[in-house]
């Protein structure tokens, strides 16, 4: 999903104007308080010192500061009035003995023309930097000390401290700050404020939340949601600017840790620490050029071979321990950076010109953020060299914030942009499986008529062939006897009735049945009865409960009526016989229709092989429908026995459709 460029041109100069005016905001803050004071109270408000005295020795190696100013032994020549803010300069290229050389700045504040105050007074210094520790004497006495490595001691963090002990104490009227520091390093020293807690604290605050706690919460943000981008990454392999998200989240956290952790709290060596924060910078520069081509789909596999074997060489040269000519790796930072920044230049500047000419927002977007991280990161260089007043605020942490929003925006636009293109295709889905499902309702229609058409055709054809097979031939028989007068009146009706009783059988094989054949043979009880009882015979009706034929059909019941038509007649025609059983049974997964009869018996052999028709003909609708018909005749009757499967196979019935 892509934004319109105009909305998108709109939001990233909305962007960029935010995040280019907080650093400067932050900066007027930082300077706010910076009013010339000359050490006079302004009526019952705090005091802004701007004038300090500096003493500057020089030694070899840290020292612990003494509990008493007396036990320094400072000499009394070499003071110097200075203006604050102050900065000693640094070397930028150190050399072997740079580790060792160090120099303790004595910073000097008179507080004895001061008006006395009955609220407890509290010093406040906005900033302090070196590699080194600081101190803090009232009276020449000690009131705090920094604590943690000389090289990550909290130097970012505000100081603000009380110099009595309680209200309606007096407060020490001269202040001693020591500053015991690497000489390679120079150092900075802001202004000071010396009132109340009522009058400091919100000072003190705010250069807290500036230095401190937005870098924080920033960063942890940034790793947050990038945490949440490498959750969405684990299910969606293939989107690897979730994967690249999260590295870059990951990569900024570390490198922002150094402005907000301090002191004592650090796991790890001051030279791993360093080597950390710097690997982590090279890093992010590689994996943010990464990220833009990822989104402007046009590489740059040289630049890629070039950044990534220069961060991997960068890495491996500044090992701790590994090189002999880098003495401490936190000594060549200041020159790593300036190193780096031009690469971050050509890679920012290689990115942009690609993302014009894509014309892809989302890339013109990050891309335009990279020049305020340039601008923001040169600036920083130039606080860390000490050539800006050290009041300053880092602005590469909000720079590494606005990358936060940045790619938070892009991910959610991608995010987003998923759904909305899953919705748009289940909607395009939805309406093709509408149509479709339109289409097989009409292809269900016409199978129907067909269906429908086809059942009427098979049944015409099978009423008209068993009309023409039974009913018809009767009829042609009788036509032809009365024509030829050999027939009686008698035998013309019995004729006819036959036919009556044939045409009777196709209406009854009709009705549904319901897989019922106790009900087939009872409809067929009520066609035969008349005609049995008429003939002086009586109907034994012994039909037990049997389990339904799901394969009985109109074409089935017409077989099984024609198979027992058949041998009532027989029996009625042939054996004499007074009385006719009809019963039921299951047996051998099948149902057993039986038919037995008192009269004379026949040889069934000698029947079958004269070919008679009306035997030859139960056999073959009894194999039509998947049955048997077996006869056992003697002197004492005849048993016919009809065997009908519970289930059919398939060829059985393809057989009943091809009859």
């Amino acid at each position: 999903m892509r934004l319109g460029s105009k909305g998108c041109w709109r939001i990233s100069r909305w962007i960029a104007r935010l995040w280019l005016a907080l650093p400067l905001a932050f900066l007027s803050f930082a300077y706010a308080d910076e009013l010339p004071a000359d050490a006079v109270p302004q009526h019952d408000g705090p005091v802004h010192i701007t004038q300090a005295e500096l003493l500057s020795v020089s030694g070899t190696g840290y020292s612990a500061p003494p509990r008493h100013i007396v036990d320094a032994a400072l000499p009394t020549d070499g003071w110097k009035t200075i203006n604050l803010p102050y900065t000693a300069q640094r070397e930028l290229v150190p050399d072997a003995a740079s580790g060792e050389r160090t120099v303790t700045d004595w910073y000097r504040i008179e507080l004895s023309g001061l008006t006395p105050k009955t609220q407890q007074q509290l010093l406040y210094l906005p900033r302090w930097k070196t590699l080194g520790n600081i101190a803090v004497y009232g009276d020449g006495v000690l009131l705090y000390q920094s604590h943690g490595s000389p090289i990550h001691n909290g130097y970012n963090h505000p100081l603000l401290l009380p110099l009595n002990a309680t209200a309606n104490t007096p407060a020490p009227a001269s202040v001693l700050i020591r500053v015991d520091r690497l000489r390679n390093s120079g150092s900075g020293f802001s202004t000071l404020w010396v009132g109340d807690e009522e009058s400091l604290s919100w000072r003190y605050q705010i250069r807290q939340l500036l230095q401190v706690q937005l870098p924080f919460m920033g960063s942890a943000a940034f790793l947050a949601v990038g945490a949440f981008a490498f959750a969405v990454w684990l299910f969606k392999r293939r989107e690897s600017l979730y994967l690249l998200f999260f590295a870059i989240s990951a990569l900024a956290f570390l490198r922002t840790l150094h402005y907000y952790a301090g002191g004592s709290f650090i796991p790890i060596s001051d030279d791993w620490f360093e080597w950390m924060t710097v690997a982590s910078l090279l890093w992010l520069i590689v994996l943010i050029h990464l990220f833009l081509q990822r989104l402007h789909l046009q590489p740059s596999p040289w630049l890629t071979r070039v950044s990534v074997t220069l961060a991997l060489a960068c890495n491996i040269a500044t090992l701790p321990h590994v090189s002999t000519e880098i003495v401490s790796l936190y000594l060549f930072t200041p020159l790593l950076n300036l190193m780096v920044l031009p690469v971050a230049v050509t890679i920012f500047a290689v990115n942009l010109r690609k993302a014009l000419r894509a014309q892809l927002p989302e890339g013109r977007l990050v891309a335009g953020w990279t020049v305020f991280a340039v601008a923001f990161t040169s600036y920083d260089g130039l606080l860390q060299n000490n050539l800006v007043s050290p009041e300053a605020v880092y602005t590469s942490p909000y720079a590494i914030i606005s990358l936060f929003f940045v790619f938070s925006y892009i991910m959610f636009q991608r995010y987003t942009g998923a759904f909305a293109e899953v919705a748009r295709l289940n909607k395009g889905l939805a309406q093709r499986l509408q149509a479709r499902e339109a289409e097989l309702e009409q292809s269900y229609q016409r199978l129907r008529v067909i269906e429908n058409q086809h059942m009427l055709n098979a049944e015409r054809r099978r009423l008209m062939q068993d009309m023409h097979d039974g009913l018809g031939s009767s009829l042609i028989s009788a036509i032809r006897s009365v024509e030829r007068g050999a027939m009686s009146e008698a035998e013309i009706s019995r004729v006819l009735k036959g036919c009556m009783e044939d045409l009777r059988l196709v209406i009854d094989s009709m009705e549904n049945v319901e897989a019922d054949l106790l009900l087939l043979l009872a409809t067929m009880r009520f066609r035969l009865a008349p005609r049995i009882e008429s003939a002086g015979i009586t109907l034994q009706w012994e039909v037990q409960p049997v389990p339904t034929l799901p394969w009985l059909d109109p074409d089935g019941a017409l077989h099984i009526l024609r198979i027992v038509q058949e041998c009532v007649a027989n029996v009625l025609r042939h054996t004499r016989a007074t009385i006719i059983c009809v019963s039921t049974a299951t047996v051998d997964e099948g149902v057993n229709v039986v038919i037995e009869d008192n009269g004379e018996g026949f040889d069934v052999e000698e029947a079958l092989r004269r070919s008679g028709r009306g035997l030859r003909n139960q056999q073959r609708r009894a194999q039509v429908i998947g049955g048997k018909v077996s006869w056992q005749s003697g002197s004492a009757g005849t048993r016919f026995t009809l065997w009908l499967p519970l289930h059919r196979k398939a060829e059985t019935d393809k057989a009943i459709s091809a009859f």
